[in-house]
């Protein structure tokens, strides 16, 4: 993850807020591998519905999705606090 300046002038709250967001961000990845690894493990149970896998990969893409979204937002109140 990379970190980006903060403004000087920004206040504690805000940069909070933007802390907390890249947190939940770093979270979403970490729940996608999660889901990943749940569909290969899926994949060789031969119990398993034949949809599970990919139910779960589709849920795995849409927390990458939300992480990039969460790091954006977290980039956008950096740059609004800079102003």
């Amino acid at each position: 993850m990379a970190t980006e300046s903060r403004p000087a002038t920004a206040a504690p709250e805000l940069l909070a807020y933007v802390d907390g967001l890249r947190v939940d961000a770093d979270r979403m990845d970490g729940y996608a591998e999660r889901l990943r690894g749940a569909a290969e493990r899926l994949r060789d149970c031969a119990g398993a519905p034949e949809w599970s896998g990919a139910a779960l990969e589709r849920q795995a893409t849409a927390c990458v999705t939300a992480a990039v979204q969460l790091r954006a937002a977290a980039a956008a109140l950096l740059a609004h606090a800079a102003e």
